[in-house]
Parts: structure tokens; sequence; C-alpha cells
């Protein structure tokens, strides 16, 4: 037979569901059915509680489905690293927002190995500075297939996100040397051509000098 702990267990479960009432008679206890309507409301209750998180598990799932990686990586090292991948790529790079201090940690040498490379194989590069890089922006618009342009208000900060393929690159840096640049690395179409189409909403309000 079933053992007598294991009833009142399940009977305790079906009262704290409200499908059981209990009593006492004579010191005893008697539990008594609720009527089939508490049940049909109790499913009911689980149904709503379903439909709200259905459309969160919808969303997982498409999101599973897609292929999507994220990595974090430190240095400049890696940064030159990601530009020589993304001249593999071969699409256009689209980056956003340079800190001018960059520039010099780069070096320009590399700087100019890239541009030559991409250059050679018609692979396009569109910058958006601020306005305080207007020199390197006047250069830039000298080199083919390279577009540069400043936004005349916005603000300066050391965030900077490049776009390539399907790849996105969020670049955090620091003035002090002592501290490494940290760089959050997103493959993700659907993320990519998201951050493509906000950065040319961006480019149509650049001016171009």
């Amino acid at each position: 037979g079933v053992h007598r702990v294991n009833v009142y267990d399940g009977l305790n479960k079906l009262k704290d569901r409200g499908l059981v009432s209990e009593s006492t008679d004579k010191s005893k206890k008697i539990y008594t059915a609720a009527p089939p309507q508490s049940l049909k409301n109790l499913l009911h209750e689980k149904e709503i509680k379903l439909n709200k998180i259905i459309p969160q598990l919808e969303l997982s799932g498409t999101l599973h489905k897609g292929k999507h990686d994220v990595q974090v990586f430190e240095g400049y090292d890696y940064i030159r690293n990601m530009f020589l991948n993304f001249l593999e790529l071969n699409e256009d790079i689209l980056d956003l927002r340079v800190p001018k201090f960059v520039l010099e940690s780069m070096g320009s040498y590399f700087q100019s190995e890239i541009h030559k490379r991409r250059i050679a194989q018609k692979q396009n590069m569109y910058h958006i500075y601020n306005k305080d890089a207007l020199e390197r922006i006047n250069f830039l618009n000298t080199l083919p297939f390279t577009h540069a342009g400043y936004l005349d208000e916005s603000e300066n900060h050391n965030v900077t996100t490049t776009i390539c393929g399907n790849q996105v690159a969020i670049q955090v840096y620091y003035e002090d040397p002592k501290h490494k640049p940290m760089t959050i690395l997103i493959k993700n179409k659907e993320i990519a051509d998201a951050y493509k189409n906000n950065f040319f909403i961006l480019w149509e309000k650049t001016i171009k000098p």
C-alpha cells in the first residue's frame, strides 16, 4: 500500500493548491475535495502564466537558432590582429568615433599598412569622427575607397564601434597607457546588420569637409 507519510504529503500539497479542504472532527482530520471548478481555475491560472512567458521562450529559441559568439579581449595587439582579420573578410569596414589618442597608440606604420592593403583590394572603409579630428578626416578623404566625416554635435568619449561582415567590435580605450583597451567582439549577422543600419543613419548626418 501507499505509505501514510506520503499520503499526508500529497494531501497537504493539494490543500496548498486549493484543491482539498481540511477540517477537524473529534480530533480527526477530514479532507474534502474541492469542487471540480477549482481544478479548472487552477489550470486557467497556469495557462495565463504560460502565455506570459511564451514570448520570452520564443525569443530565446530564435537567438539560439542563429549562430552567435561573444568574446572579450585586451590590448592593442588584439585590435591590430582584428583589423588584419577584417582585411580577410574583404567587406566594408565601418568605424565609429575613434578617440584621437588611439591613433598614436596604434602606430602610424600599422595604419598605413592597413589602408594600403585595403585599398589594393578595393575594400571600402567609412569613418565617423568628432569635429576635433578634422585634420585626420581631410587626410582620409584623399585616399581611394575611404570615406570620412564628423558629427557636429557629439560628445567625446572613449568607446569605439567597428563593424565588418557579421562582426561588431566594441572597443573601450583608456588615455592612461597603464590600462589596456578592452574589446568586446560579437559575431552575429542580425546584430551586425542592426549596427550597420544605425551607422548609416548617423552617416547621413555627418559633415564631409
